[in-house]
């Protein structure tokens, strides 16, 4: 009897040791961010935004699983201050309940905040244990975080989710973004990029209106933006050659070239893509680079007369969309090189991984090496797939190239 009464006396003194869940925090007790907004302030100042849940707002479809909204399913709140924290300790007596950025999607970065440069601020956004990495990164080209923030799209009821969305859509590096940039931002062979987003209208060429107008203001993605290696911002690129940059990294996941000319054009739609960066050194130990474009897809659209069910028409096409793939990313590389001066594409990165040794000897002035370094460019194109037809239905049979 004695040996149980030990035993359990045992048993309960280990439960003191135990832990438990005397420090959870309940849903009702936090504020969920979907976004954050970083902007320029007066007197040296920072301005954080946050796009935040309204609960009350938001419902399950009980059949599909994915949540609508009756009403405005977040609100946008703001607060400025000498740093990061200061600033959200302001923003804090505006909520009555706890910052919560755990399932935080998107940050958004004034164009005036990125050309100050953000080595003296991002420092907040990685250590805190409950803001995740996997998250879309922007510069808003034009504009302030807080406006962007305040936008709600047709489609989604948040602007977060609608830009997340948009990325991902166009092939582009989704909510891996953010990550890319820090690991980029830590290299010396790479230069940070980062997606851009700009404020326009559903209609093209005209003016954007109220938010229930046929034509509302909505949020596009506009390009790229190009950061030197104190993280501040240099300059943009556009969203053709957004691509062209994501495709040389290897981070392109869909796209479609044309090709037009007198008679007739034709498109490919390119959904499996690689990139492969060749490094090759002289005997003076200067190194050069040739890139080799993979491309293979299935062809969307073809205007002219060639019957496409014939082996030598498709090789025809398949050159054409080659020089155009060719001397549009040739283009690109050139145009960083001689404006901004930054390898954004990661080059140096190549050198690095097939050539450690000799890196060591080029890293440090990398920077000034990389404008005047030859770049060469040639493609591979593919065209797997024809669709349903050979020629084009709209023209005769005596007008049909075989």
């Amino acid at each position: 009897m004695k040996k149980y009464s030990v035993f359990r006396f045992g048993l309960c003194f280990s439960l003191l040791f135990l832990s438990g869940c005397w420090d959870r925090k309940e849903l009702n007790d936090r504020a969920i961010w979907l976004a954050t907004g970083w902007d320029v302030a007066e007197k040296g100042e920072i301005e954080i935004s946050g796009q935040i849940v309204i609960p009350a707002n938001v419902q399950t479809q009980s059949g599909g699983g994915s949540g609508s909204a009756s009403g405005q399913g977040f609100f946008t709140i703001s607060a400025k201050g000498k740093n990061v924290s200061d600033a959200m300790q302001n923003m804090q007596t505006k909520l009555p309940r706890e910052a919560f950025f755990g399932q935080r999607r998107v940050v958004f970065l004034g164009e005036e905040f990125a050309k100050r440069g953000l080595k003296g601020y991002f420092d907040a956004n990685q250590r805190a244990s409950d803001v995740s990495l996997r998250a879309d990164l922007f510069v808003v080209k034009g504009g302030k975080a807080k406006d962007l923030l305040r936008l709600p799209n047709p489609l989604e009821k948040s602007p977060a989710v609608s830009a997340l969305k948009e990325h991902k859509q166009s092939g582009g590096r989704g909510d891996t973004a953010y990550l890319k940039f820090l690991t980029a931002a830590t290299r010396d062979g790479i230069r940070p990029s980062v997606p851009s987003m700009e404020i326009s209208s559903s209609i093209e060429g005209e003016k954007g209106g109220k938010e229930n107008s046929p034509n509302p203001k909505v949020v596009r993605l506009s390009g790229v933006t190009v950061f030197d290696r104190n993280l501040k911002m240099i300059g943009f690129l556009n969203t053709e050659e957004n691509r062209d940059l994501l495709w040389v990294m290897g981070l392109l996941k869909k796209m479609t070239i044309s090709t037009t000319h007198s008679k007739g054009g034709a498109s490919i739609n390119l959904t499996k893509i690689d990139c492969k960066i060749k490094p090759i050194f002289n005997q003076n130990n200067q190194v050069s680079f040739k890139v080799i474009l993979k491309g293979e897809g299935a062809l969307q659209e073809s205007n002219s007369g060639m019957d496409m069910e014939y082996t030598e028409n498709l090789k025809i096409l398949n050159k054409k969309f080659e020089k155009i793939a060719e001397k549009q990313v040739q283009r690109t590389i050139e145009k960083v090189q001689k404006e901004y001066g930054q390898d954004i594409f990661g080059f140096g990165e190549a050198v690095h991984r097939k050539h450690p040794i000799r890196w060591k000897s080029l890293k440090d002035d990398w920077d000034q090496t990389f404008p005047k370094t030859n770049i060469s460019v040639t493609a591979q194109i593919k065209i797997k797939r024809i669709g349903m037809d050979g020629p084009s239905v709209l023209f005769k049979e005596s007008e049909i190239k075989k």
